[in-house]
């Protein structure tokens, strides 16, 4: 590990009402008296002190700052940390940053911090991607899967299975090096018992995976039905707020209208499509066609139909339309909605001929919970499901959790066929090796330098 020390901004570049410039490394503890020298020295960690900052190579003064001191290990590098805290002006900062440097710091690389942190032992690995995972946020639910690795929660799952493999590895290696004559070693009952145990506990972390690359990432919503059934009028609703044009008018939508919500935490990437039916209009059978790739490139579709009016030509344009994406290979759940449930029903309950939704719910978008159904009910869409407890979000994590399945999947094949333990345990190894990696027992330089090169500089 390299002990040299970095420095970086470490606040948004811009201005603003505070910007910070943070020093880690053995030069630290030096700089408060170099850039503070009207402050008496003896700097106590943890303790915060104002004063005039000055260029020590002109005697000038910068600003009128903030220092904060953090002695090892108590500090996120787990090393001597030295943070300025001045006014946000870009100038300022990178006056300070270049009086940093000159006073034989180096800028540090992105992620360098954290990468610090974890090699000094300040968190383990998974903890060190969700920093990032945080930073990067999109919705409340992603935000609360990052805080939950950053607290541990992960850590604490996975660490007592990989203690306990390691242990049956142990003894596996053991029963290897210590056969008895001609007798071939076989592993116990209570050792099967917790083999069985350990690959139950991955396959439960695994049972969330794929809720957790929705709650991270986001899902494509397409909303979609025939012109004038309230599409726009439900963009709205969930949006909070009028982005698409409503008026009594049918076809006022004529082009696809792209917005980012979310709903109960789940993000969305939503389209509120124009009406699909049947027109000789040329800009009006272009939406149309727009509409359609939006249904193809859709994770959840929305099918609106009103339930103030039978059922027209144009919703079973619609609702051809949808189904036909089904039967084209593409899995986008959909969700169909009876809308303008505040007035008389004379739709009544349609046959959807062949197509399956999710769920059929119905809506008002005048009403005050006239949305709750279609909020419960896209969530349960987009996350094929109840929610989990506890889901995996980071991709690098689920990948690990699968081959350690697949590893352990393969000893139970071993030992079913009296495959000879030596063997059996290179699958066992497999196994802790996929979990040490999630955590950082088994990392090398290359994985680190992938992981930390997303981060920015500075974090």
């Amino acid at each position: 590990m390299e002990t040299d020390s970095i420095a970086a901004l470490v606040t948004p570049p811009g201005e603003g009402g505070v910007g910070i410039v943070r020093v880690s490394g053995p030069l630290a503890p030096a700089l408060p008296s170099i850039l503070f020298p009207a402050l008496s020295d003896g700097w106590l960690s943890h303790a915060a002190r104002v004063g005039g900052l000055v260029d020590p190579s002109s005697g000038e003064t910068v600003d009128e700052a903030l220092g904060l001191l953090m002695r090892a290990p108590r500090s996120y590098t787990g090393e001597d940390v030295f943070e300025i805290q001045c006014h946000g002006s870009p100038l300022v900062l990178e006056r300070v940053l270049r009086i940093c440097l000159e006073r034989g710091c180096r800028a540090a690389r992105p992620g360098e911090f954290t990468l610090r942190a974890f090699l000094n032992g300040r968190m383990d690995l998974a903890q060190a991607e969700a920093v990032i995972d945080v930073v990067r946020a999109r919705s409340n639910a992603s935000l609360d899967l990052a805080v939950r690795q950053l607290e541990g929660r992960l850590s604490r799952r996975i660490d007592p299975i990989r203690s306990d493999l390691v242990g049956l590895l142990a003894r596996v290696e053991a029963m290897i090096d210590f056969v008895e004559e001609d007798v071939p070693p076989e592993l116990d009952e209570a050792s099967i018992e917790r083999l069985e145990h350990a690959q139950r506990a991955v396959q439960t972390l695994l049972e969330g995976a794929e809720q957790g690359i929705v709650l991270r990432e986001g899902a494509t919503l397409a909303i979609v039905g025939s012109p004038n059934v309230g599409k726009s009028s439900i963009m709205n609703a969930l949006l909070g707020l009028e982005r698409s044009i409503v008026t009594p008018i049918a076809g006022t939508t004529r082009d696809t209208v792209e917005e980012t919500l979310q709903v109960r935490g789940v993000p969305f990437r939503t389209v509120d499509t124009a009406g699909i039916t049947i027109s000789e209009d040329v800009v009006e059978r272009i939406g149309v066609e727009r509409s359609r790739r939006a249904i193809e490139g859709a994770d959840v579709v929305l099918l609106v139909l009103d339930r103030s009016r039978a059922l027209s030509a144009s919703d079973t344009v619609a609702l051809e339309a949808v189904s036909g994406q089904s039967h084209n290979g593409h899995a986008a759940r959909v969700v169909v909605t009876l809308n303008k449930s505040d007035l008389p029903d004379a739709l009544g309950r349609p046959s959807f001929d062949g197509l399956v939704p999710t769920s059929v719910v119905e809506s008002s978008t005048v009403l005050e919970d006239g949305m709750e159904a279609i909020r419960e009910a896209l969530e349960e869409a987009a996350l094929g499901g109840e929610r989990h407890e506890f889901v995996v979000a980071n991709v690098r994590h689920q990948d690990a959790l699968r081959r350690c399945d697949e590893s352990l999947g393969a000893v139970f094949e071993g030992l079913k066929s009296s495959v000879p333990l030596d063997l059996v345990s290179f699958d066992l190894r497999a196994a802790v090796q996929a979990l040490g990696e999630i955590t950082g027992q088994n990392v090398d330089d290359e994985l680190l330098d992938r992981i930390f090169r997303e981060f920015c500089i500075g974090k």
